[in-house]
């Protein structure tokens, strides 16, 4: 559903029901993964943490890592898919560090973050990117 434009918010899976239904999940599968990393781009921004906050209370629960999956293309724009303005992909890695994830990845990087990709927007976020990481330092 996160993926089709037709999603309304009566059908979206609240902090609560992912909690439920991603716990029972995990119970199942403790001991055989290391670390999980849900990808963003299904909640809304101030959603963020409180989702952040939640996975990483289940990972610790059953023994497992967590890390943030931030999405590197943009849900909001009229043409699907787009290079995301890096003030975006910022409040996501913010909302991350503040739940207490230190690793992230990255759904889709070539297309959508590389300096080899074929939208220069790309290679301007990857830049971006690169800037920020150094101030955390």
């Amino acid at each position: 559903m996160a993926a089709s434009s037709q999603i309304t918010k009566a059908e979206a899976v609240s902090i609560a029901e992912h909690e439920k239904e991603w716990s029972e999940i995990f119970e199942g599968i403790k001991g055989a993964v290391d670390a999980v990393a849900f990808q963003d781009g299904h909640i809304d921004y101030h959603e963020l943490e409180s989702f952040f906050t939640v996975n990483k209370k289940m990972a610790d629960k059953f023994g497992m890592q967590c890390w943030t999956n931030a999405e590197s293309f943009d849900r909001d724009m009229p043409i699907k898919f787009l290079p995301i303005k890096f003030e975006k992909l910022k409040l996501k890695l913010v909302a991350a560090r503040k739940a207490g994830y230190d690793k992230a990845i990255t759904f889709e990087f070539s297309h959508f973050m590389s300096p080899q990709s074929m939208y220069t927007s790309a290679h301007h976020l990857y830049n971006r990117y690169l800037e920020y990481k150094q101030q955390l330092k």
